[in-house]
């Protein structure tokens, strides 16, 4: 598995290890913004839609802005 492709994102935001998900979260803005990286995103919009479903969920749930709150950001 490309440890920076699409396939590698999905299995990465299902931990529920939230300094992870915090790392992972940079990691993925820097794969989508350069093109020359993230052609399979077109090509797996399942895939895209099931990363973006993850990231929500937790974005929503009280472990996202616990972490926030715990790290001064709230």
């Amino acid at each position: 598995m490309d440890p920076g492709g699409l396939e590698y994102f999905c299995e990465q935001v299902q931990q529920k290890d939230v300094a992870r998900r915090m790392q992972v979260g940079q990691e993925l803005l820097e794969y989508l913004s350069d093109p020359a990286r993230c052609s399979d995103v077109e090509q797996d919009l399942q895939r895209l839609d099931k990363v973006i479903d993850e990231l929500t969920t937790w974005v929503n749930s009280s472990n996202f802005k616990r972490f926030l709150d715990c790290h001064g950001f709230l």
